[in-house]
């Protein structure tokens, strides 16, 4: 009976094979309620009840849960193969920077003794494309002695490949959080210290002056 609202629904959702599919399909995507679908079949027969139950299950915890886990599973092995590359990345370049800084440092070492020195040192800093480089590793070069300094770890005035690829790479770059608040750090601790040694002083001059007054 056209009239009927069952053959009505049962039409609407399973009309043709199309409609069929689209409502199957909108069942398990949330796009329709199962439980309006699942109304005309038990009309029919109680039967189309469970079936369809068993139906929306399976594909809701089952197929779609094995689709989503392939999703999952494929965007974790694509994050790994990034981190992969990212760390090759960063070791070539680090590669790429010492090779470098060692071209550097054996252009700069006129006498070729294996040290630098701060005539060589300067020297060197002269060249613009030096002092693009050295800028280009974020190393400021304008106070080019403070940097030497920096650069000889020993304090021997001559800068040795290790100590000016290890200075290098230490100091290019901005400054980081981290570093800062240890230097804060650094310094409060022996501010403190230097207040406890000169509270100590002055108690011990204190003590020998108190000694060495003439008793009345």
């Amino acid at each position: 009976d056209a009239t009927d609202p069952v053959s009505q629904d049962l039409v609407k959702y399973f009309g043709s094979l199309y409609a069929s599919m689209l409502s199957l399909f909108m069942v398990i995507t949330g796009g329709i309620d199962w439980y309006e679908v699942s109304n005309p079949l038990v009309s029919v027969h109680w039967i189309y009840g469970p079936v369809f139950f068993f139906y929306v299950f399976v594909m809701n915890f089952g197929v779609l849960n094995v689709v989503v886990g392939t999703f999952v599973t494929s965007a974790q092995e694509i994050a790994s193969k990034d981190r992969e590359a990212l760390v090759k990345f960063e070791l070539k370049q680090h590669e790429v920077q010492t090779r470098r800084i060692k071209a550097f440092f054996e252009e700069a070492d006129i006498d070729k003794s294996g040290t630098l020195s701060w005539e060589e040192f300067e020297s060197h800093l002269r060249n613009d494309k030096v002092k693009a480089y050295f800028s280009s590793m974020e190393l400021d070069v304008s106070q080019a002695h403070d940097l030497f300094e920096l650069l000889d770890a020993d304090g021997s005035d001559q800068v040795t490949i290790d100590e000016f690829l290890e200075g290098c790479m230490r100091l290019k770059g901005v400054a980081r959080s981290t570093e800062l608040n240890m230097l804060v750090h650094m310094c409060k601790k022996v501010f403190k210290e230097m207040m406890g040694f000169m509270d100590w002083t002055e108690a011990k001059m204190g003590s020998m002056e108190a000694h060495m007054q003439p008793a009345k």
